[in-house]
């Protein structure tokens, strides 16, 4: 599993032509896991230090939702490779016969479907976390204000790289029922996303 690589070799399958996957969204994945990471890591150090102890109840909160999206966004680095790999791989079905071409057509559609769900759902964990932490923003003591402020810009970008997935995926979708929901899905959340950064101005 991907997950259970180390960063070198991570890197080096990225950085590789052959296979193709991990690309673009198990990397969103991973930096997602990452910038929730540094989100964790602040809201610990608030403990046991004055500034954090007036909001006990909203950290152990956000802790408890950090290590949930934290545990989440890791499922989908190797969630993404698997339906990317199944989108190349039912494009290599053959295609001769009316019945061949059908059975493709409809393989290609189903595994789009995928490819394009786990990219929103990494927007959708990452934005998750995007608020609480902006929250802890004049909350965390002095010396982690840096690495706070540095992993919301990892979520943030995250989100923009993972909704931009999703629209380049969106190419796959044949059928316009499929098409307009998904559509409606991004355009929603980037509403959402567009409404929390402006917080972080």
């Amino acid at each position: 599993m991907l997950v259970d690589l180390n960063i070198k070799d991570f890197a080096s399958k990225v950085a590789s032509s052959e296979p193709v996957v991990p690309a673009g969204g198990c990397v969103a994945a991973l930096s997602g896991v990452m910038g929730v990471a540094l989100l964790e890591m602040s809201a610990d150090s608030a403990f046991g230090h004055p500034s954090g102890e007036k909001h006990t109840e909203f950290f152990q909160e956000t802790k408890t939702l950090l290590a949930n999206l934290h545990e989440e966004l890791l499922t989908y680095i190797d969630g993404d490779a698997v339906a990317y790999q199944g989108v190349l791989d039912v494009y290599k079905q053959p295609n001769c016969t009316p019945e061949e071409a059908l059975a493709r057509k409809a393989n290609i559609q189903a595994a789009a479907l995928v490819a394009i769900e786990v990219p929103l759902k990494i927007s959708t964990a990452c934005l998750t976390a995007l608020e609480p932490g902006i929250s802890m923003l004049p909350k965390v003591k002095r010396g982690v204000l840096g690495d706070l402020k540095i992993g919301l810009l990892v979520l943030k970008t995250c989100v923009e790289a993972s909704l931009a997935a999703a629209r380049i995926n969106l190419s796959l979708i044949q059928e316009d029922r499929f098409a307009d929901a998904f559509k409606a899905q991004i355009n929603e959340l980037q509403t959402n996303f567009d409404l929390v950064i402006a917080k972080l101005s």
